[in-house]
This record gives C-alpha cells, sequence and structure tokens, in this order.
C-alpha cells in the first residue's frame, strides 16, 4: 500500500472511539510542475557532473510518471521553467514533452508555444512546430511576451536556411521585418527588440541594415550591452579600432548595470584587444607606455576571471598577445595579475 493516503476521520452516531472508526482511502498524489523540476534538475546534476547513468533513467521515470498523472498542478510558468531546466542542459526532446503538457492546460499561452518553436527545431519534432506556428500567429500580438517576438523570429530564420525558394524566402523576409517592427512598437525599450531587428538583417546578408539597427539601439535606449558588444565586433573585424573601443566600454558599463546574458569575460578580451589593435594601427613596434599595458593585462586578467573552460580558445589568443607584449615592451605581468601569472606559467 502506498505511503501516500488520505485519512478519513468520520463522525458516527454512536460513542465508539475514533481509532475505531479511521478509514484509509488509498489515492494517487500528483506531483507539482515545480516538484518535479526540482527532482529533475537533481538528475541532471547527476547525469552531466557526474556521468551517472542510472540518473537518466531516474530522469525518464520522474517524467513519464509526471505526464501521466491524472491532473496536473502549477501555472504555465511553471511548466515553462521547467521546460528551460531541461533545454539548457540539451534535453529537447524532454523540454518539448512538458510544454505539450502545459499547453492541455493553457492552450493560448505565448510563451510555452515560443518555447516549443525554440526547442522543437532542435529535436526535428518540425511537424509540431508548423501546428505550434498556426497557434501563435492567430493570438493577437499585443499579447505578445518578447519570447513571442523573439523565438517565432529564430523560427522564421530557421525556415529560411532550409528554403531553396526565392518565393519563400521573400515570404519570410517580409514576415520577420513585420513582426520586427511590432517587437519594437511593443517593446520600445527593450534591446532584445533591437538586436532581433539586427540579427534579421543579418541573416539576410544587409550588413549595413545591421549596424543601423544597433546603432539606434546605442542611441535611443540607456542600457544596451549586447547591441553594444555586437557593435563592437564588427567594428573591430572592419578594422575600425577606435569606434570598437568606444563600443565596448559602453558595453562594459551597461553589463555592470543590469542582469545579462553578455558574456563578460569576452567583453574584456576584447576590450585588451581594441587597445593592442589601436597602438599597433598607429606605431608596429607596440610603442606602449607602462600605464597602457597595464591596462592590457587587467583586461586579459579579468577575461581569465569569468572564463569557465580552461580550454577556451581565446586563452591561447592571451597568452600569444601578453608574451608579445612582454618582448617588445620588456614589462613584465604584475603578480597582482594572478591569473594571468599561471597561464603564462603553464
Amino acid at each position: 500500500m502506498s505511503a501516500e493516503r488520505e485519512i478519513i476521520i468520520e463522525n458516527h452516531e454512536d460513542n465508539s472511539s475514533v481509532d475505531d472508526n479511521v478509514q484509509f482511502q488509498e489515492y494517487k498524489v500528483n506531483i507539482p510542475v515545480s516538484n518535479a523540476s526540482v527532482k529533475a534538475q537533481t538528475y541532471l546534476e547527476y547525469i552531466y557532473k557526474l556521468e551517472d547513468d542510472d540518473a537518466r533513467q531516474d530522469l525518464y521515470d520522474l517524467i513519464n510518471k509526471f505526464l501521466s498523472q491524472d491532473q496536473q498542478s502549477g501555472d504555465a510558468d511553471d511548466f515553462h521553467n521547467f521546460a528551460v531546466d531541461l533545454a539548457r542542459r540539451d534535453e529537447y526532446a524532454l523540454a518539448c514533452q512538458i510544454i505539450e503538457c502545459g499547453l492541455k492546460l493553457f492552450p493560448k499561452n505565448v510563451d510555452l508555444l515560443s518555447d516549443y518553436l525554440q526547442y522543437g527545431v532542435s529535436c526535428n519534432k518540425l511537424e509540431e512546430c508548423k501546428k505550434m506556428y498556426k497557434t501563435l500567429v492567430k493570438i493577437p500580438r499585443r499579447r505578445w511576451t518578447w519570447r513571442g517576438f523573439a523565438f517565432l523570429i529564430d523560427y522564421l530564420q530557421f525556415l529560411v536556411d532550409r528554403s531553396d525558394s526565392e518565393k519563400e524566402i521573400d515570404a519570410k523576409e517580409e514576415e520577420m521585418l513585420s513582426v520586427v517592427s511590432d517587437f519594437k512598437k511593443q517593446f520600445p525599450y527593450s534591446e532584445d527588440s533591437y538586436r532581433t531587428e539586427a540579427n534579421v538583417y543579418r541573416s539576410l546578408n544587409m550588413p549595413d541594415k545591421e549596424t543601423e539597427a544597433l546603432k539606434q539601439a546605442l542611441e535611443h535606449l540607456r542600457i544596451a550591452p549586447k547591441c553594444a558588444l555586437r557593435y563592437a565586433d564588427i567594428m573591430f573585424e572592419r578594422g575600425l579600432y577606435e569606434e570598437a573601443s568606444v563600443a565596448i566600454r559602453r558595453a562594459i558599463s551597461d553589463a555592470t548595470q543590469t542582469q545579462t546574458s553578455v558574456n563578460e569575460g569576452y567583453l574584456y578580451y576584447l576590450s585588451a584587444l581594441c587597445k593592442i589593435a589601436t597602438s599597433q594601427k598607429t606605431n608596429m613596434d607596440l610603442d606602449l607606455d607602462e600605464d597602457a599595458v597595464e591596462a592590457i593585462y587587467s583586461d586579459f586578467n579579468i577575461a581569465l576571471s569569468k572564463f569557465q573552460d580552461t580550454k577556451n580558445s581565446y586563452i591561447d589568443v592571451i597568452r600569444t598577445k601578453t608574451n608579445t607584449i612582454i618582448n617588445k615592451t620588456g614589462i613584465e605581468v604584475d603578480p597582482k595579475y594572478d591569473l594571468l601569472c599561471e597561464y603564462l606559467d603553464n
């Protein structure tokens, strides 16, 4: 008999004791979405950090049990968060199963529909994605969240990449630009709307329009670290190092003021490269004074503190560039830049 039971105590007309009249009614206890998500995260930790194969079967058993419940307990955000946790570990098929379950309760939820478009293409659920797309586009855009706009555009870009029909590509381009326009109207103070617009132009091989969208974001928004970083990357690639340096300073400043998905390690890495490239452009002998060298070493040290993967390809570049500076200027790395010193020794 299950350990999870409901005890029903009934009053009786006779004076017999309560203990004699306790009835046990076994029932199936439903696992709330949030509880299932917490348990799943535990199994995922075992699978990916401890390489525990048994935990994978436990994860499957948990999700199967959860999906087979007669009733579900949780809101749309709970289902969304559960799916996100799975997708972060590349468990896209499982994430889609959770979303499908959530959509039975919340069939017009924009976040769940757009989540499915994001994850479904990664596990080849293309027919299901078409159904989600058709449902999403019928919902008035004034009800859309930022995910609805951003993930739908990602899905349309996916379709463009798979298409060999000029007519279809033209139609998808028109649709993407229409969605972008509404995205900016609905979220005028969000850099994601501008960043998504820039991505659309990038996917359509329109570099000038991409940079223009990014410049508009930097002009109109007080905080736009992702747009600033992308703009800095483009300027650096074009050899416009001064403009790249200005943009990277803006990205670093904006990233300290808000929670963002910008890779801060890469910000400081690019900041150092801009300083080096600017010097080389004016003097191939790297005629840097001590303050300039210290600033580069500081940027590299901060970048190293942010990189989680010690096999990161940027680390080899940092090591090479630092050794070049030492050889050209004779300025050794101060021990206070501990990580930089450590990587030079390895």
